[in-house]
């Protein structure tokens, strides 16, 4: 077996079967077969396929990813905000990145210019009450939702506020 993932264009020439009907095959196109489909799984499988997902948000125009912005990952509200996105994230189909600020009003910017690249599908950034005020951070081609959280909240505001970020990100 091989040790990295092919392409499908190996799976293709693996196969004996077009570049065409083995992206058809491999995203379940009913036009194709299901003794084909099969068997350019079965193949896929045996050499460790893995969809690019470059291509795929491509064609989709979704990465099912999200960032987050956090002031600080080793304050525990923060890290109780981050653990609840990402558990809420995942049960939507999506993953979280997450970057820290150490509460930089510049470096948040940077990253939100950043990851405006198409890389994404929208941002969270958590900030606490000390910061900026959050029409400062202006208008952007991708989605942004703010979290505040204090350093006091309870771990049931913490998130129920995430929770709802999430969601309206989401709604964007």
């Amino acid at each position: 077996m091989k040790s990295s993932a092919v392409t499908i264009k190996e799976i293709s020439s693996l196969s004996g079967f077009s570049i065409s009907t083995v992206s058809k095959a491999l995203n379940d196109k009913l036009e194709i077969s299901k003794t084909t489909r099969e068997v350019i799984k079965t193949i896929a499988k045996q050499h460790n396929y893995v969809p690019n997902n470059y291509a795929v948000s491509l064609r989709t125009q979704k990465t099912g990813s999200i960032a987050v912005i956090l002031p600080e990952v080793t304050k525990t509200c923060y890290s109780q905000s981050l653990g609840h996105l990402q558990k809420t994230a995942e049960s939507f189909g999506y993953r979280i990145l997450f970057y820290q600020s150490h509460n930089s009003y510049t470096k948040e910017l940077n990253y939100i210019k950043s990851l405006s690249d198409g890389s994404i599908d929208g941002i969270i950034i958590i900030i606490s009450e000390k910061s900026k005020q959050i029409d400062q951070y202006g208008s952007h081609a991708i989605p942004i939702e703010f979290l505040k959280i204090n350093l006091d909240q309870s771990i049931e505001e913490i998130k129920h506020r995430s929770h709802k970020s999430l969601i309206e990100l989401l709604k964007s």
